[in-house]
């Protein structure tokens, strides 16, 4: 038997052990806002994203009509855009959420070539460049991208030689929750670290929150996200083991690609050693806990 039939079987296996409520609850606790996992799923309610950019955005009467998550069936924009949080808003405008915890990326480009996508994608052959759609981008990190002490930051395009605004429809909101400076911005973000919130000044938040880590319907819909990516992690590694096995040995190209799965499940899921074990061996977990152990320095 085939080492995919093997995962297969197995993880066909795990699916039919029922978890109690209690065991998913406790398999979510850890998760926070900035988590992306947690908030593709915090953020697919439409108060919670006006809750939200009515504070980034600091417009108090900004209407969300609609919200498109990375997972939706009606993401058409695919997996090459990170789709967070696509709100459309009452005005017409579309503004793409995204939370980065990795400060492994070129963030400005990054911002660039997803607010590019979706602008193409939402674009017609023979559409006039003046119908071409307006687009805020708010990109949340855990650090502050810029370094110069600040919750938040507007990216605007400029004449350099008079440093008057352009307006080109585009426009880009970095804030983190690295700073914190006393604004109801900060006090906000700083929501995004928490396990629990309890914040009247964010109700949205705060009971969203309530709700994916202690009701059932909340948790289900939790595990289910989890549940789903774990799967395409798992076939990610085995598609990399499959391909690094030809050059250094299946085995030992296996073990790699697993490898990068767990750790890779550690830090998007937060999963417990308990979950790795039921698809990974306790070595691969160990060689993973070590090698996150040592880039972390």
């Amino acid at each position: 038997m085939t080492r995919k039939k093997q995962k297969t079987r197995k993880t066909q296996k795990n699916r039919k052990k029922q978890q109690t409520l209690e065991e998913k609850i406790e398999q979510v606790k850890n998760f926070r806002p900035i988590d992306d996992t947690f908030f593709e799923v915090l953020a697919d309610d439409i108060g919670v994203c006006q809750e939200m950019l009515r504070i980034i955005l600091e417009d108090e009467k900004l209407i969300v009509k609609d919200v498109i998550v990375q997972s939706s069936e009606r993401n058409l924009y695919g997996r090459s855009v990170r789709l967070d949080a696509l709100c459309i808003l009452g005005n017409g405008k579309k503004c793409n959420v995204e939370v980065q915890r990795s400060n492994e990326d070129h963030h400005l480009k990054r911002v660039r070539f997803n607010a590019s996508v979706i602008t193409v994608r939402d674009s017609q052959t023979d559409d006039k460049f003046e119908e071409t759609i307006d687009l805020i981008v708010v990109y949340i990190s855990e650090f502050d991208i810029f370094k110069r002490g600040r919750v938040i930051y507007h990216v605007d395009s400029v004449i350099r030689e008079t440093q008057e605004k352009v307006d080109d429809g585009l426009e880009r909101v970095f804030v983190n929750t690295a700073v914190k400076d006393g604004t109801t911005i900060s006090e906000y973000m700083d929501c995004f670290l928490q396990k629990e919130i309890d914040n009247g000044k964010f109700p949205k938040l705060t009971n969203r929150v309530h709700y994916l880590k202690h009701e059932e319907g909340g948790v289900n819909a939790v595990c289910e996200i989890m549940r789903k990516y774990s799967e395409e992690v798992a076939e990610k590694a085995y598609q990399q083991g499959e391909e690094a096995g030809k050059e250094i040995g299946k085995e030992i190209g296996q073990r790699q690609a697993n490898i990068a799965a767990i750790k890779n499940m550690i830090i998007r899921f937060r999963a417990t050693k308990e979950v790795i074990l039921e698809d990974y061996t306790e070595s691969e977990y160990n060689t993973a806990i070590a090698e996150l152990e040592s880039e972390s320095r």
